[in-house]
């Protein structure tokens, strides 16, 4: 499996991902990778419809996920989606090999802590996303394309040390 873009998003697929981040990780799949998904035919019905007709879906569980990467041998490019940090990390620690990582939204809620407008992390978010650039892994933090790339990293510096 080609995976061209790999992002957290915990809204998944929605429009900024059919008007841009499609097209900017020249994808012809979408891989949403999700336990709640996997396991939820009306959410499974919803991404399909946000969906593009063009742009093939596959949407698996963790478990799943880290079987159909190691085996998919395909040239197909792939933009893949996870709803949190920990379901990044724990792909990336099984075995995915993925340079940067796009960090896109993750919502309130009680006990986080604003980085950004669209990016509330609490302590065990940013002990992963720690991990993970321990891993040599690049957090690009942008909501579309066009935005200005910044660093997880410096932004969680600001907040938590």
């Amino acid at each position: 499996m080609k995976i061209n873009l790999m992002r957290i998003d915990d809204r998944l697929i929605h429009g900024q991902i059919v008007t841009a981040w499609i097209a900017y990780a020249n994808a012809d799949r979408i891989l949403v990778v999700d336990d709640l998904v996997a396991n939820d035919e009306f959410q499974q019905t919803l991404l399909k419809m946000a969906t593009p007709a063009n742009v093939k879906l596959t949407m698996v569980s963790e478990e799943e996920a880290r079987s159909l990467i190691k085996e998919d041998q395909s040239d197909e490019p792939s933009f893949l989606i996870v709803r949190g940090v920990q379901q990044a990390l724990a792909l990336i620690e099984n075995g995915l090999d993925i340079a940067s990582l796009n960090v896109g939204n993750i919502n309130m809620k009680k006990g986080k802590t604003k980085i950004l407008s669209s990016l509330w992390l609490d302590e065990q978010e940013v002990a992963a996303f720690r991990k993970l650039a321990a891993l040599q892994v690049k957090l690009d933090v942008r909501t579309v394309p066009t935005d200005r790339s910044q660093d997880a990293i410096e932004l969680i510096d600001k907040h938590f040390r």
